[in-house]
């Protein structure tokens, strides 16, 4: 089976660095970020490894971003006083944030 012809840019994507600053919580949150013992525990990864899987965001604003995954590791990175967090920008539209967000929440949970 061979790919589709892709023009060069289109639906491309690639790992960058962000200010966190610029980084916006999901506007619908499903869940609470918690000072417990699963944080604890990422903040020590975060601080041995680094940030290992990149944030998800969307671009809203004139350089802000909406975080569809990575809430928990952007907050152990603040927390840790990281500057900048390793992104994958996502082109969704409004729908396709909350779809995904919420299966991001269900994956999880489970």
């Amino acid at each position: 089976m061979t790919e589709p012809n892709r023009q060069s840019g289109e639906n491309e994507e690639r790992i960058i660095e962000i200010e966190i600053e610029r980084l916006r919580p999901f506007k619908e949150p499903s869940f609470q970020i918690k000072d417990d013992k699963e944080m604890f525990l990422l903040q020590e990864s975060i601080e041995k490894y680094g940030i290992l899987n990149s944030l998800i965001v969307r671009p809203v604003l004139d350089g802000y971003y909406e975080i569809i995954s990575g809430h928990r590791r952007k907050y152990a990175a603040e927390k840790l006083g990281y500057r900048k967090v390793p992104v994958i920008i996502r082109v969704l539209s409004e729908d396709d944030s909350i779809l995904s967000m919420r299966y991001v929440w269900l994956l999880s949970e489970g």
